[in-house]
């Protein structure tokens, strides 16, 4: 399975923060059948049901779904409302803090709600599928029609059951792909999750030559394999049984295939992304077949099928699903015409929590419905489902709104004085070109020509330091504090001069390069943007980190990247500066040693999205 990357992190203290990533999630109170609570503006019943569905590629795999029903009061044979669908977190189920809060929320406000646990979860059967069109897809449309179809207190017309879907992380990614297959969703809340899963675990931020908006993902055939975030979801999917979850063992026999039945090694997933994991473990690379398995999964692949109306929410400190998986998502439905908006929150996988008056769902930690009638993440969802499903005026919001921590939260109500706002993304005149001079600076006019170099050893070890995965938020649990540090001899960095007054930078930055390598196989490097201060300490922003791979075939053509979004102030007096460097410990490292040289001067630039000066 290859020897996994764990930085400066003593092994005593990577086995605890395994065992907590696996450790049971915290639920919420289970509802039972036929429970009446009241909450906000309406009382709502609870049913809970498992559901049969037929799912897999030939459709013939059965498996049970467990689902609970929320039923509010206003919703009769007289008076039919629309339904919203709900999923949950990785590792998580229909209990959970994130799936139950969300619910009781939509409840007290009118809608029918339909949480269920994924296929390889909880008390549902099958294996964890990822979200794929060919088996989670599949299993959704079934509840739509066999449990919301039925009934008629929910509302219907020509096209059916009128429902919208919202969900976070592993339950975002089964939204779009869902709505381009059942034109029944009217419209879908994207939270937190992937535009295209091989960009997430196996990222590439090179434009390739010819996509003009530099957010394709897809076009690069290989990437740099985001091991430590993967390591750990796949030791979680494969505990779910161990743990008495899901029925993988049991659709694995039912299958007949002695492949899948003798793979005891791989007892949450089907054999094909067990499969996967070890190529990218083992050699850094993906395989045709591993690639088409993915695309299955990734909203990307479909999203020429999307006619709805997609709110996508992202957190500005996510390092596995970050800001440009949502911004490429918003680009390719904004060009087709469908209506679009997005927000950057505050907070993201890693143990980074929304801010107070934010109330983002997905941190687990909510449980009082009637808090999120004061809180700005609750009440943009539920403005935007009323807009496109009860079709009210004023619900749909900006197009695009951004967490500014330079701005001061008065503390009271929902947290939208914090929030910046734009009529389009990317936001139109905020951007600065630098270009790279001499051997360190950046500068906006009379570059100096010339070079920088610095190595990748051999092994790809010792690497550079950004984050440990999961654990490096403020709210992780437990937290590692290690600051991000840049080995010696291995890394570039191009400052610019201090800036005059204070800069406000949104957007994603990005980076025109002459650079070359030396070993005459792909090139790997790292690119991360810091912030100076006039003292002289550098911070990460956010540990944001883009992985580049490029093709040894196109070693000596100039290299485009796009480096990872942010929005960020750097304040009056402080730098901006751009690191290139040959290894991060989160990730699976080039392992031959190599020579890498940037060339400085005219055709060598870094953009900030931010005007300067």
């Amino acid at each position: 399975m290859g020897r996994h990357t764990w930085g400066r992190v003593p092994a005593a203290l990577l086995a605890g923060l395994v065992l907590a990533l696996l450790a049971p999630p915290t639920t919420a109170d289970a509802a039972s059948d036929h429970v009446r609570v009241r909450n906000g503006t309406h009382s709502w019943k609870t049913y809970d049901r498992m559901v049969p569905v037929r799912t897999g590629p030939d459709r013939d795999v059965a498996i049970d779904i467990d689902t609970r029903l929320y039923v509010p009061d206003n919703a009769t044979r007289r008076t039919p409302q629309p339904a919203i669908l709900m999923t949950h977190g990785f590792g998580l189920d229909k209990t959970s803090n994130e799936v139950a809060t969300t619910a009781r929320f939509f409840a007290a406000h009118g809608y029918v709600v339909l949480t269920y646990t994924s296929s390889g979860f909880g008390a549902s059967g099958g294996c964890i599928t990822l979200q794929s069109a060919d088996w989670d897809v599949k299993a959704a449309r079934q509840l739509i029609t066999k449990v919301l179809g039925t009934k008629r207190y929910v509302r219907h017309d020509r096209r059916g059951v009128v429902v919208g879907t919202i969900g976070g992380s592993y339950g975002g990614g089964i939204q779009l792909p869902l709505a381009a297959a059942d034109r029944r969703v009217r419209t879908s809340i994207v939270g937190r999750t992937w535009n295209n899963l091989r960009y997430s675990l196996d990222p590439n931020n090179r434009v390739v030559p010819g996509d003009r908006t530099g957010f394709t993902h897809t076009l690069n055939l290989q990437g740099v394999f985001k091991q430590e975030w993967t390591s750990l979801f796949f030791a979680s999917g494969n505990s779910e049984p161990a743990n008495g979850h899901g029925g993988c063992a049991a659709a694995k026999q039912a299958s007949g295939d002695p492949a899948e039945i003798g793979a005891t090694g791989c007892p949450g997933f089907y054999l094909a992304v067990c499969e996967l994991y070890s190529r990218l473990t083992a050699t850094g690379d993906s395989d045709a077949a591993g690639r088409r398995l993915v695309a299955r999964a990734s909203a990307s692949s479909f999203l020429s099928k999307v006619e709805v109306p997609v709110l996508l929410v992202q957190g500005q400190s996510d390092t596995l699903f970050n800001l440009n998986d949502a911004a490429s998502t918003y680009r390719a439905l904004a060009r087709r015409g469908v209506p679009v908006g997005m927000i950057w929150n505050s907070g993201g996988h890693g143990g980074y929590s929304s801010e107070p008056g934010e109330c983002e769902a997905y941190d687990g930690t909510l449980r009082r419905v009637r808090k999120l009638d004061r809180c700005y993440l609750p009440l943009r969802s539920l403005g935007w489902m009323d807009h496109w499903l009860r079709h009210t005026r004023a619900g749909r919001g900006p197009a695009f709104t951004y967490y500014r921590s330079w701005v001061r939260y008065d503390g009271r109500g929902p947290d939208d004085e914090q929030y910046g706002a734009a009529a389009s993304f990317p936001i139109r005149h905020r951007a600065t070109m630098f270009t790279l001079s001499s051997t360190d600076r950046l500068v906006r006019a009379d570059p100096v020509a010339g070079s920088a170099t610095f190595l990748n050893p051999p092994g790809g070890q010792p690497a550079a330091y950004s984050e440990t995965s999961n654990f490096s938020g403020p709210d992780a649990s437990p937290q590692v504090t290690t600051p991000p540090t840049e080995q010696q001899g291995q890394f570039a960095a191009f400052t610019s001069g201090r800036f005059g007054q204070a800069v406000h930078a949104v957007g994603v930055p990005s980076a025109r390069l002459r650079i070359t390598n030396s070993n005459g196989q792909d090139m790997v490097f790292f690119a991360k943007v810091y912030d100076v201060a006039p003292g002289g300490g550098a911070t990460l922003i956010h540990r944001l980190v883009a992985p580049v791979r490029v093709p040894a075939s196109a070693v000596g053509d100039p290299v485009r990247i796009k480096l990872l979004g942010f929005a960020h102030r750097f304040g009056k007096g402080h730098r901006v500066r751009l690191v290139l460097c040959s290894t991060d410990a989160t990730s699976y490292n080039a392992k031959v040693a190599d020579v890498l040289t940037v060339r400085t001067g005219p055709g060598s630039t870094f953009t900030l999205p931010a005007r300067v000066g």
